[in-house]
């Protein structure tokens, strides 16, 4: 806002929302002015000359810079005490006087600005019929108290605040508001109270089953809930008893199900209430529990399992069936991983029940697992997991047969197939073999599976590479070359004439799995939808050097696993048990137990050579597409 009335704009790009380090948004920021007609300026003076009765009258104009500004004014003299009374006074009067929430909320805020809202008077507009005020009753009481790191951390060193008035008529909201906006205040000051008093709030909030779609609510008491999975467990286990919101129930029992081996009876007490709970209730509770446990190929069977695990036994849901015997396999229970084999290699069941029962079954690893593995690679659309299981064994006969068979697998799973061929050199030289002889196309090799074979370091392997699909340009000066070289190809003309549909099914192919775009697309790599890609040099830049300038939330990790396997990606969630890789096709969960070494690489996972892998034409309708502002059929 203006004094006039006027709007400023500004509309302006921070560098290095991808890679950008150039400038090329120096010269594009810009401010605007937007006014209705020929604009006045009022004549209100230099507000610093105004009497304080005329700075509280300012709260009522209708430009709410003058508002603003008078109560920076009140709030500088405020200060230095001077006609601090009546001001206070003033601005009470108005408060109580107008009917108008929007008045009464200006006359709160300066209230609040001058030091004039004491708790006592913020504690009786709790009772206010207008939930805004309620509301800022709630965040006006609490602005002061220490909050949570983004952590959920509690910050060393602040005093803890005295509540025992105010906890009351917080719980008192939080059992009977109707407002879910009050209880959005209170869900948010969860975070400032101390821990020992979160639950007594949390528990009248978590029984609103109105909230249990809520966009914001059932995270946001969630994130006030967080320390007391450290401080008081067993108070999280309680407050699942009686929640109505499915998501924060699942993450308690996500939460206590991470202490399953240090402190389980947290847990057993959530999985014996959950025993006689409605199914909805014990699915929440199963997929928490699935999710804490993500990774792990053996955990210690809680005491509360088997009384839970026979009255879902005879569930109509499938699903929550196969939760049930994923997690029994998890225990230990043989009986369950002989059902779990029945199901993988059963051709009447259905096919996905299949699918899950094979990763259950690859997660626990049996004695017998590469000889399923191997019976399932005939089974379209089961082949591609088999070969997941394949890729745990050292067997240079493995890779031989993956290699061979590589045009049997659905076109769509074919890049599944790559990325475990290139997960040992053993895997990737029959690979090279067969790309030689043509009966694996090049193209298919992304330049991001190309790199990951150079990661090995092995001589040999990278001269074949070198052979079959191409070189990677490692120099500064060597991408500077090839860049110039593009830019004389793309020029207006060349880019005029370039088929942009055919442009948008390269990115498809080549981009998509990890970029957005139009909404469409993955999310391992940044949104390009708002990017400069009408900028040539930058996109470019971008592509044949993408490592020059790299945000760190991009940058590649190599993991080594002491079966021999290496896989690239970004490390994403972290326990002290596992550790998540998001690779180009999938999120993978690894056991620590299992991993030989962690290594992060100066290079972003976005690889160089995307152009080496494309022909002339493919590169000119990409850029051409990229550039465009909107969506190409």
């Amino acid at each position: 806002y203006g004094p006039d009335g006027g709007v400023f704009v500004l509309d302006w790009n921070d560098t290095g929302e991808c890679h950008e380090h150039t400038g090329v948004h120096r010269t594009s920021g810009r401010i605007y002015k937007i006014v209705y007609g020929e604009p006045t300026l009022p004549q209100v003076g230099d507000l610093a000359t105004l009497s304080v009765g005329e700075l509280i009258k300012l709260q009522e104009h209708t430009n709410e810079w003058f508002v603003r500004q008078s109560r920076l004014q009140l709030a500088e003299r405020a200060v230095t005490g001077h006609e601090f009374e009546i001001a206070k006074t003033q601005l009470h009067e108005m408060f109580s006087q107008q009917k108008n929430p929007v008045m009464q909320l200006r006359a709160l805020w300066s209230l609040n600005a001058i030091g004039g809202a004491d708790d006592n008077f913020l504690r009786g507009q709790l009772r206010h019929p207008d939930e805004h005020i309620r509301t800022w009753a709630i965040r006006l009481l609490t602005d002061f108290w220490p909050l949570d790191t983004v952590m959920s951390v509690r910050p060393s060193g602040r005093p803890e605040p005295s509540v025992t008035q105010i906890l009351k008529d917080f719980i008192r909201l939080a059992k009977s508001d109707s407002s879910g906006l009050v209880r959005l205040a209170l869900a948010s000051a969860l975070q400032r109270l101390p821990v020992s008093h979160r639950a007594a709030i949390a528990a009248p909030l978590l029984a609103h089953v109105e909230d249990a779609s809520d966009h914001n609510l059932p995270l946001m008491i969630w994130y006030g809930l967080i320390p007391l999975g450290d401080s008081d467990p067993s108070a999280l286990a309680a407050l699942a008893a009686d929640c109505q919101i499915p998501l924060t129930r699942k993450l308690i029992a996500r939460r206590l199900g991470e202490e399953i081996e240090k402190n389980p009876a947290p847990l057993n007490d959530l999985l014996k209430l959950s025993t006689n709970k409605p199914e909805t209730f014990q699915a929440d509770i199963l997929a928490g529990l699935s999710e804490a446990l993500r990774g792990w190929s053996k955990a210690q069977k809680p005491s509360a399992w088997d009384a839970l695990e026979k009255k879902l036994s005879g569930s109509s849901n499938l699903k929550l069936r196969e939760r049930v015997q994923e997690l029994s396999v998890l225990f230990g229970n043989g009986r369950a991983l002989e059902e779990i084999k029945r199901i993988a290699v059963d051709q009447k069941a259905d096919l996905k029940s299949r699918r899950k029962a094979l990763e259950t079954l690859i997660l626990s690893r049996p004695p017998d697992l590469r000889e399923i593995c191997e019976q399932l690679l005939e089974v379209r659309f089961l082949n591609s997991t088999a070969v997941r299981g394949l890729a745990l064994f050292s067997d240079p006969e493995i890779g031989q047969k993956l290699a061979a068979g590589f045009q049997k697998f659905h076109p769509s799973e074919r890049s599944a197939i790559l990325e475990t061929l290139v997960s040992r050199p053993s895997f990737a030289r029959p690979m090279l073999a067969e790309m030689a002889a043509g009966r694996i196309p090049r193209a298919d090799l992304t330049p991001f599976l190309a790199r990951q074979i150079r990661s090995f370091n092995d001589a040999d392997l990278n001269k074949r590479l070198s052979e079959v699909w191409g070189e990677i340009r490692d120099t500064p000066d060597d991408k500077k070359d090839f860049i110039a070289k593009l830019k004389n190809k793309l020029t207006p003309a060349a880019l005029a004439v370039a088929d942009k549909s055919a442009g948008r099914v390269v990115f498809n192919n080549a981009c998509a799995a990890c970029h957005t775009l139009y909404g469409h697309g993955g999310k391992v790599g940044p949104d390009l939808t708002g990017a400069s890609r009408d900028n040539l040099d930058y996109l470019l830049d971008n592509v044949v050097d993408p490592s020059a300038v790299l945000n760190a939330d991009f940058r590649m990790s190599v993991v080594d696993l002491k079966d021999g396997r290496t896989l690239n990606g970004l490390l994403g969630p972290k326990t002290d048990r596992t550790i998540t890789l998001k690779t180009m096709n999938e999120i993978v969960t690894l056991e620590r137990v299992g991993i030989k070494s962690v290594q992060q690489s100066p290079l972003s996972l976005m690889p160089e050579g995307l152009f080496e892998s494309l022909s002339e034409t493919q590169v000119r309708d990409l850029i051409a597409y990229l550039m465009h502002p909107s969506q190409v059929p």
